[in-house]
């Protein structure tokens, strides 16, 4: 099997939209080696994951530009850029840009390839016109490992 370097530009690669949160993919799928799923996601003001439960799967956020709200278990931080925040799976956790300008942060997720066509799938259902339908998006989750512990919010 010949293994070949994944190289992405600033700018290249897939990306997708949710209602102006960009997700752009940078190392996604499995992978020989391991490794995680990597995303560079730079969310607009306002936008929240709000509070929710993995059982399989770890999350490593990493703040490069503006602030975040991260709920980690009991603790909540405003996260500035250079903080790292590790949610290992079965912690309740959520995040958010509270702020009026974007914030970009580093999201990689392990193992790779169980949940990346969930953003694929969340941004399909957020094109539709309309405000969101929160019952297909709880459905989503559901299917990719996500339970939902605080209300979802338009």
């Amino acid at each position: 099997m010949s293994v070949e370097a994944i190289i992405i530009q600033a700018g290249d690669g897939k990306a997708l939209s949710l209602r102006g949160t960009q997700v752009a993919y940078k190392g996604e799928g499995e992978r020989p080696g391991g490794g995680p799923t990597f995303l560079e996601f730079t969310a607009a003001p306002g936008f929240s994951t709000g509070d929710h439960v993995h059982s399989r799967i770890e999350e490593i956020f990493y703040v490069v530009e503006g602030e975040f709200q991260i709920r980690a278990g009991d603790r909540t931080l405003r996260a500035k850029p250079g903080d790292f925040v590790l949610v290992p799976p079965g912690v309740p956790h959520g995040f958010g840009n509270p702020d009026s300008a974007p914030a970009k942060m580093v999201l990689l997720i392990s193992p790779a390839g169980v949940h990346e066509q969930y953003f694929e799938e969340l941004a399909a259902l957020l094109a539709k016109p309309g405000a969101p339908d929160i019952q297909a998006i709880a459905e989503l989750r559901q299917r990719y490992d996500t339970q939902q512990v605080s209300p979802l919010t338009t």
